[in-house]
């Protein structure tokens, strides 16, 4: 596994690569959680099948009864009420046995779900990446419902074997001859299971995968609909799902005419088994020695049906069976994975004078002998804010994720204060540090409880501060529902910088010791960044931080700047001397940052607006409407805005529009 953790099986077929008695024995293992529940519906069957077995004995009988000289009216009315009392009963027994075992089911169900989704959650954030959600998701869902069915088969089997062993010793007691001749269903039984069990089973498999295209398929052209509308690509999808879906049908039709034949196979199968049954049984009971009576012949007949269904399921059960423990299988892949991040017995929490990032001398891949991050070696003062920046892929985003643990380094160490990152609690690592990541994620629930995820003991009144002074309070008062409004599938009624707002107030309210901004404001415009940017000058003082951003407003005010690129860190300084160095960093900023318009403004631009101000006249502008970073800027140089003319805001603008 290593640090990239445990993989899982992705594919469409399910190969069991554990043995059947290693699978079966954990089955079994959980369904002993309710054992007695299982025993007293073994107990239950047991009577039922008893039942099932003596009503039509009961009935021969009664046959033989009304064939007897002297037999009364009141005796047969005696034996029928004893055959409907215990048909009752039989019914009552059955029906509590399938009770007791749905309750067995769904608690073996549960507690398998539960198990199997506390290792995923628990599970190293590399298993996540590597495995298809659809299919991650299959092993607490279909394939837990599977292991559920498959126990349930297995429990049936055993009340089957009871009624299939019970019958056929009544049948010998009738007649050895009766016996033998009802075993002439079984070469028909087992040419239906195989039928069903191979060509029935790979029909019934492609159907499942045809319908399982069909549903992804929607549920991406519904995420997407906004992108076909826009292209006019709304009958180009519905052709595509029209193919789909008669693929699909395809299957399904193949699958109902193969089940439509079976029927009447198997309703043939059972009329040439009581052709067969009345002939052989007919000449013991015409014979000049009759060996048996009427009433014998017509309990085997009924005998049959008895022996010939309980021997049908069991032959078609071994596939349920066989996906069952394919699904056991799978679900064993998530259970026996160990994390490859995990604490250690000598883990300690992180102390409280723990604080600003070492990196000595970290190599990190996250495929074997590929390095993303070679021979990494820097040191971030405690309270020091750094940006990490360079080209996509440049391995930033690696950064934060190793700095959270997500995964461990091949070489070297991560340090915060003097502790290994090794040696810190995980809980307790997490509770002191944050990660705003570029994409937010919002939960299903409304907006204050996303925003309360961040400290759950934080009251109304401190959650509304943090909104106010971010200005996340401008957008969520004009709501019907303000606070209170629910977010719909991760935040689809909110646009991307009103959810990355409520990320970035769910973190200040977290108020961690260390803080991590992966792009965290790229997703909102230049006047809510401002805002954003003030809070965090007040609410994040003092704190380590690291930024990963491509604006130049986020990174400017960095204490330091690290420039990486192919995984290496090739420059670090303040801003000024790195442009001054001429490095990667002078080239990034040359052919990015400059031209990124009003929204960043540099030394030249506020410059250039000194100029205009000192070469103008003394008449005040009736307005100032420059972004408010502009505005800061000038500010610090000591102009200000409300001074200057009209005419020459306009040429502010102007140059400050042409970057020049």
């Amino acid at each position: 596994m290593g640090h990239r953790g445990p993989r899982g099986l992705v594919g469409e077929k399910q190969k069991r690569s554990r043995p059947v008695g290693t699978l079966l024995r954990r089955m079994f293992g959980y369904l002993g959680k309710f054992r007695k529940l299982v025993a007293a519906g073994a107990v239950l069957s047991l009577i039922g099948t008893f039942v099932n077995l003596l009503s039509p004995i009961i009935l021969r009988d009664g046959l033989n009864l009304l064939g007897l000289e002297g037999s009364t009216i009141l005796a047969v009315f005696y034996l029928v009420i004893f055959y409907l009392t215990l048909r009752i009963f039989g019914w009552l027994f059955n029906g509590g046995y399938t009770w007791i075992l749905a309750g067995a089911q769904a608690g073996f169900v549960q507690k398998i779900q539960k198990d199997v989704y506390d290792h995923l959650i628990d599970a190293d954030l590399s298993y996540h990446k590597s495995e298809q959600s659809g299919d991650v998701t299959s092993r607490v869902t279909s394939d837990t419902d599977s292991l559920g069915i498959g126990i349930q088969v297995i429990i049936d089997v055993g009340s089957q074997l009871t009624l299939l062993i019970g019958t056929f010793i009544v049948l010998i007691l009738i007649s050895p001859t009766i016996a033998f001749t009802s075993l002439i269903v079984v070469p028909g039984v087992i040419f239906i299971a195989v039928l069903f069990g191979t060509v029935g089973q790979r029909i019934m498999l492609a159907s499942r995968r045809a319908y399982g295209k069909v549903s992804g398929q929607i549920a991406e052209n519904l995420s997407g609909v906004h992108i076909a509308k826009a292209f006019n690509r709304e009958e180009e999808i519905a052709e595509q799902m029209l193919e789909l879906n008669e693929k699909a049908y395809k299957h399904g039709f193949r699958f109902m005419i193969l089940m439509s034949a079976l029927q009447p196979l198997v309703r043939s199968m059972g009329i040439f088994a009581v052709a067969a049954i009345l002939f052989v049984g007919g000449s013991l009971v015409a014979g000049t020695a009759a060996i048996l009576t009427t009433a014998d012949l017509f309990l085997g007949v009924i005998l049959l049906s008895n022996f010939m269904w309980p021997l049908l399921s069991i032959a078609m059960m071994a596939s349920q069976v066989q996906a069952s423990l394919a699904a056991m299988d799978r679900i064993s892949d998530v259970i026996e994975a160990e994390p490859a991040i995990a604490d250690t017995p000598e883990s300690v929490p992180l102390l409280d004078e723990s604080d600003g990032i070492k990196f000595c001398d970290v190599t990190f891949s996250y495929v074997e002998d590929t390095p993303v991050l070679k021979n990494i070696d820097f040191h971030i003062e405690a309270g020091e804010t750094v940006a990490l920046v360079g080209h996509t892929g440049a391995g930033k985003t690696t950064i934060a994720a190793l700095i959270n643990r997500f995964y461990d380094p091949d070489s070297g160490c991560i340090k915060i204060g003097d502790q290994d990152l090794r040696d810190i609690k995980l809980e307790s690592l997490h509770s002191n540090l944050s990660l705003i990541p570029q994409i937010p994620y919002l939960f299903d629930g409304t907006i204050i409880e996303n925003i309360r995820y961040g400290n759950s003991s934080a009251t109304d009144e401190e959650i509304f501060e943090i909104c106010r002074l971010i200005g996340a309070d401008d957008f969520i008062d004009v709501l019907a529902e303000g606070y209170d409004t629910y977010i719909i599938e991760d935040g689809k009624n909110l646009s991307a910088g009103q959810k990355q707002m409520i990320t970035i107030a769910r973190t200040m309210l977290a108020n961690p010791k260390i803080l991590i901004l992966d792009e965290a404001t790229s997703r909102l415009d230049a006047y809510s960044e401002s805002l954003v940017q003030e809070a965090q000058e007040k609410l994040f003082a003092g704190r380590t931080t690291i930024v990963i951003a491509h604006r130049l407003t986020t990174i400017a005010n960095a204490s330091r700047i690290f420039v990486f690129e192919q995984g290496e860190l090739i420059e670090q300084g303040t801003h000024e001397e790195l442009l001054a160095y001429g490095g990667v960093f002078k080239n990034l900023y040359d052919t990015y940052y400059a031209h990124q318009g009003i929204t960043e403004i540099s030394e030249d631009i506020a410059s250039v607006a000194s100029l205009e101000v000192s070469r103008s006249a003394s008449s005040k502008s009736s307005s100032v409407d420059l972004p408010p970073e502009a505005i800061a800027r000038m500010k610090q140089m000591g102009m200000d805005p409300e001074d200057i003319p009209p005419e020459m805001m306009e040429k502010i603008r102007e140059r400050i529009r042409s970057g020049s």
